[in-house]
């Protein structure tokens, strides 16, 4: 159909006027990044922290581009994201997640076909993560119970819907070459003690150990990689619960006890250095750095928001991030006091208070 000059120029201006309406109301993405503890933080157990919605909408308002980091697991990245996105309210992307294991992906290159006790989570859910990440033979201790229930006479094998099949008890028998915990124990005396009869065993077979002098004057049979140091970790009950570093206390008390040796590790999570590099990538990948006006990439501003001063103020600050402790989880101090040990940038009531603080403090820069 033919249209007027004249009508042509006003639509034209038109969508000219609209255009630049968007670009008014959603600002060009922020040079600055946010990077969120999730439990203490956003979610408190299975509830919702009054504040978390607003703090995530202020971002959206601000387009400040953000990520989630967490020395919880348990599960596939994907499977939190769906998590997350029914108690957020809003789409989250695996791509913006970093659990306590995600790092651990890299280990799948060197154990790649080794068998690995994998140690943690509900049922076979960390089996499910290790597969997805790229390792192929491995044995949980579950599996070593259902086949050899004295293991642990005190332990009651897991009631499942489905029981444990021939293929998930293929490697039982097999030496274990490196233990990985992936998640917190739900049977620690279980979980204790088939982690111990690994690392005391005769070249990783289970149901042998060294004789007392190879106890006491060599190194352990196999490594060991725990997820996360955490001691403790904040959930709906009142006070702080106990996290996976402190089974890896207990474990390194109960080895020492037989050996008279230190148990040799290797931890991901916060706040290893290893976990906050990996985090830089993920947010290479969802914010790429920009250029400035003479073509030099920016350096990246990046606020950590956390609720336990060991690992996420601890982290943040010996990577050189900004941090912001809230209350509202393992840190609670009498008044307004900053931690005595790692003292956080900023420390706040809540995650939108936080939110707030970081956006206020951005733009008194311009």
């Amino acid at each position: 159909m033919f249209v007027p000059i004249r009508a042509s120029a006003q639509k034209a201006s038109f969508w000219r006027q609209l255009h630049t309406a968007i670009n008014v109301s959603r600002p060009a993405q922020a040079h600055y990044n946010v990077v969120f503890d999730i439990d203490g933080v956003l979610i408190k157990g299975k509830q919702l922290i009054p504040q978390t919605q607003r703090a995530l909408q202020l971002l959206k308002e601000n387009n400040v581009p953000y990520i989630f980091l967490t020395n919880g697991g348990g599960v596939r990245e994907s499977e939190k994201a769906d998590q997350l996105t029914k108690k957020l309210g809003i789409p989250v992307s695996p791509d913006q997640l970093v659990l306590s294991h995600t790092p651990m992906r890299s280990l799948s290159k060197k154990y790649r076909d080794s068998n690995v006790l994998v140690v943690g989570g509900k049922g076979s859910d960390c089996r499910r993560v290790a597969e997805d990440y790229g390792f192929h033979q491995i044995v949980t201790p579950e599996e070593v119970h259902a086949a050899y229930p004295s293991v642990c006479p005190i332990s009651f094998c897991e009631a499942r819907p489905v029981p444990l099949t021939e293929p998930h008890l293929k490697n039982v028998n097999k030496p274990v070459e490196a233990v990985m915990v992936f998640h917190d124990s739900v049977d620690w005396g279980r979980d204790l003690q088939v982690s111990l009869d690994a690392l005391v065993s005769q070249g990783g077979k289970l149901g042998t150990i060294k004789d007392t002098d190879e106890l006491h004057t060599t190194k352990q049979s196999v490594p060991i990689y725990f997820s996360n140091p955490d001691v403790v970790w904040s959930n709906e009950y009142p006070v702080p619960r106990f996290g996976q570093g402190t089974f890896k206390m207990c474990l390194e008390k109960i080895y020492q006890h037989l050996t008279h040796q230190d148990l040799e590790s290797i931890t991901f999570g916060k706040p290893m250095t290893t976990t906050y590099q990996y985090a830089e990538s993920v947010l290479d990948n969802i914010a790429p750095l920009q250029k400035d006006i003479n073509g030099q990439v920016q350096k990246r501003t990046v606020y950590a928001i956390g609720d336990n001063p060991y690992a996420d103020i601890a982290g943040a600050n010996d990577y050189g991030w900004n941090s912001v402790l809230v209350k509202t989880g393992v840190f609670r101090p009498q008044g307004g006091e900053n931690h005595h040990v790692h003292p956080a940038t900023a420390v706040v009531g809540h995650v939108e208070d936080a939110v707030r603080w970081i956006i206020a403090r951005e733009q008194m820069k311009l």
